[in-house]
């Protein structure tokens, strides 16, 4: 099991979640994330997210109440949802400052060049006088 706490079965075939990563995705909907987003973020369908929120949500059957509640009593550690969602924001706010590290870059480069030219470019032409 990776980090996201998805379990490929093997390489091309769909992937299996683990219950928990079920009841936490569908926690975090209901807590007002954006199902579409969250799947972006998840890398999964919202399609999953719709079925998983019919089995584990609120208006789930009473029968995984009590396997429901005992995953809300360990609310305090994290998820394996909630550090993917971390994860995946993280890597766009990194790639977001490479771009602004790689426009700077390219900026100082110019303005360097440019000044280089400058100073050469205003030098006092010298003349020799031969006399």
């Amino acid at each position: 099991m990776n980090t996201t706490g998805q379990q490929p079965i093997h390489s091309g075939a769909k992937r299996r979640y683990d219950e928990q990563f079920k009841r936490d995705a569908v926690a975090l909907v209901e807590g007002g994330r954006k199902a579409s987003q969250l799947a972006r973020e998840l890398g999964i369908s919202p399609w999953n997210l719709r079925d998983w929120k019919e089995r584990y949500g609120t208006g789930a059957a009473a029968v995984s109440q009590p396997a429901r509640s005992a995953g809300l009593a360990n609310e305090g550690s994290p998820s394996a949802v909630a550090a993917a969602v971390e994860l995946a924001d993280l890597r766009r706010e990194l790639e977001a400052t490479r771009r602004q590290r790689d426009i700077l870059k390219k900026a100082l480069a110019i303005v360097a060049q440019e000044d280089a030219s400058a100073t050469s470019s205003s030098r006092p032409f010298t003349t020799s006088s031969r006399a």
